[in-house]
């Protein structure tokens, strides 16, 4: 009986390599350009298990580039993927229902979703349950969802956490725990970070006046493409 087992669990195994090889196959013929044989591919391996063939079929079809734009059946791959436990198609399924693309829109099972995914690491799902929250005015759990992104290194969210604690905005005043956060968004490459931490060592609100460090994030902020922070770095170069 041991044995049959060990058959039936290498069998199992060799299935599912088998079933990963070919969306790999897949993922080589999008890159040859050849959408269509890749879109059949991934097709394939969905129906016999592999359900990141499932999830990179519902992309090509959400996407629409090279293939005709088709949200219900998006949805309906995301979902398939989902159900096998694949966290990004379940949060590109609570972005569908809380848009309503290729279905209705359904709040109630997109923060559901996004919970889920939010639960198994996915700082974008937590980010947007906290935009959900903020529109609804709870504040209490927009900050509990911020803080969730932003520990997840969703550089967006720790951007808005840290203007919430350094304006006092739904939060207790924390210029310095506002300074970790805008720091930690920096660093991540949120721009308007940057531009913030330049601000608050140049207005004196909360810190002393130090414009070689303003200067710093205003040029880092520039660098990133920030059109305000390089005006700000040449006032300050002159």
């Amino acid at each position: 009986m041991q044995k049959i087992i060990k058959a039936l669990f290498v069998l199992m195994l060799s299935f599912s390599f088998s079933n990963a090889s070919m969306v790999e196959d897949g993922f080589l013929e999008l890159e040859k350009g050849n959408v269509l044989e890749a879109a059949n591919i991934f097709n394939v391996a969905c129906q016999k298990g592999a359900f990141a063939g499932c999830y990179n079929l519902g992309l090509l079809y959400f996407k629409g580039e090279h293939i005709a734009k088709n949200y219900p059946k998006a949805y309906e791959l995301f979902k398939k993927a989902c159900i096998e436990g694949h966290n990004q198609a379940c949060f590109n399924l609570a972005y569908m229902d809380e848009k309503g693309l290729g279905t209705q829109k359904d709040l109630n099972n997109a923060i559901e979703l996004y919970t889920n995914a939010c639960d198994g690491g996915n700082s974008s799902a937590c980010f947007n349950l906290s935009a959900i929250y903020e529109k609804q005015n709870d504040n209490f759990k927009n900050v509990e969802f911020l803080t969730k992104a932003c520990n997840l290194d969703h550089a967006k969210a720790c951007h808005n956490l840290a203007y919430k604690y350094y304006n006092e905005e739904g939060v207790e005043l924390a210029p310095v725990k506002a300074i970790t956060l805008y720091e930690k968004a920096c660093d991540l490459g949120y721009s308007n970070a940057c531009f913030n931490l330049g601000v608050a060592y140049l207005d004196g609100k909360f810190f002393a006046v130090n414009k070689r460090q303003a200067k710093s994030y205003f040029n880092k902020a520039c660098l990133l493409n920030n059109q305000s922070a390089c005006e700000e770095y040449n006032k300050l170069d002159k």
